[in-house]
């Protein structure tokens, strides 16, 4: 029970701290310094960012070096300690410069995504040796991503209060912290003699072959690929956003919170739903509800709305709670899909492989999305990206599914 409660406490606060989490405070600052300052074009802004993740594309070399190679007598905690204190060195670097290029941000973005891509694969195979162990995988996933709401509900408010009130240099500064307080809670909590023993590269070579070379881990993997792959519009939708509905950094920035409140909600409602609801049915619905959701975003290109601002901005409100939560449901859905997929003695690798997978299907939505919309526009972009998103559907009865 301590046991438990004491990896509940790690996956959580790790958590919380990530890009995915309170690191995420300098995004809404980064977006504006490429927008207003660096002028970059929502085209440009769509490419910038689908480069800046590629680390977290490549999560199988992050998750084989941390399966087969032990530093310092670890497999996992000095890995965690060590991307952290990278993580924090690229936020020193960006605080100490005064005169931004967009080349600088790209490399040091670039180097962050490969510090906190890491520090992500190292904290899954935890969580994946551990929730498999004690038959609570879908408990910790839910603990996971409701720490991360959480710091959400402050980053978004907050982001937009430090994107609209300080230097950017500043807010970097902040986020030096953040990492550091990661190192410290592994080096605190976590013992080595806790961890997977460190395999042999012939029985990683064994083990590997057969949990990826069968026909029903590919297929799934093309699955979740293509659920992540549809055109995104989200870099459009913030110049849309800004320039078109006239929403303020703070306006956006508590949207942000909203949204983490509804995701909150929605780890919470997840964690309730896979006790009663088999896990198929819950992929389905969140294929076709995900899909019907996407339209909904046409409403903000109406005339209508265009000629009362207030609407859109309440509309702004009631579409951020809904979608966070149920977009944490659509989302928790497929992570815990993945981590049924993963073999524990190669958590690092086959979960970090999985996860990739979608990174990678994100970077094309990012970039796919980035094309289109300079060659249609935004409001056949949402359309094609719903009717993508939809046709997953297809798969799912090819599916095998635990529940």
């Amino acid at each position: 029970m301590i046991q438990r409660f004491k990896y509940l406490i790690i996956f959580a606060l790790v958590y919380f701290f990530s890009p995915n989490g309170l690191s995420s405070l300098p995004n809404l600052t980064l977006n504006f310094l490429l927008k207003e300052t660096l002028k970059l074009t929502a085209t440009q802004l769509a490419y910038f960012s689908a480069i800046t993740i590629l680390g977290w594309a490549i999560k199988p070399l992050w998750g084989l070096i941390s399966d087969l190679i032990s530093i310092f007598g670890s497999k996992r905690r000095s890995y965690l300690i060590l991307t952290s204190l990278l993580a924090a060195l690229c936020w020193l670097s960006l605080s100490l410069t005064q005169n931004y290029t967009v080349l600088f941000l790209l490399i040091i973005l670039t180097i962050s995504s490969f510090a906190y891509a890491f520090q992500d694969v190292v904290t899954d195979a935890l969580m994946i040796e551990t929730g498999k162990k004690e038959k609570r995988l879908a408990e910790f996933q839910s603990v996971q991503w409701l720490a991360v709401s959480i710091a959400q509900i402050i980053t978004g408010f907050a982001g937009g209060l430090a994107a609209e009130k300080l230097r950017a240099q500043t807010t970097f500064g902040i986020a030096i912290l953040f990492p550091l307080i990661v190192a410290l809670i592994a080096l605190i909590l976590l013992r080595k003699t806790e961890e997977e023993p460190v395999l042999r590269f012939k029985e990683f070579k064994e083990n590997f072959k057969s949990a990826v070379l069968t026909k029903e881990f590919l297929l799934v993997n093309l699955f979740l690929f293509l659920w992540r792959f549809s055109p995104s519009f989200g870099a459009p939708m913030f110049y849309y956003q800004v320039d078109t509905l006239k929403f303020s950094k703070i306006f956006l920035g508590t949207l942000a919170s909203l949204g983490a409140i509804g995701s909150a909600f929605g780890a919470g409602v997840f964690s309730y739903l896979t006790k009663f609801i088999k896990f198929k049915k819950l992929l389905f619905w969140s294929v076709l509800l995900g899909g019907l959701l996407t339209f909904w975003s046409l409403i903000y290109l109406t005339d209508f709305i265009k000629q009362n601002l207030y609407l859109a901005k309440i509309l702004a409100v009631i579409d951020s709670l809904v979608s966070g939560t149920l977009g944490m449901i659509f989302f928790l859905t497929m992570l815990t899909f993945a981590a049924q997929k993963t073999d524990p003695k190669l958590a690092g690798s086959i979960f970090a492989f999985i996860t990739s997978v979608i990174n990678v299907g994100l970077m094309g939505s990012e970039a796919l999305g980035g094309w289109l919309f300079a060659k249609i526009g935004l409001a056949p972009l949402i359309i094609v990206s719903g009717i993508t998103s939809l046709a997953i559907l297809i798969f799912l009865p090819f599916l095998k599914v635990e529940d």
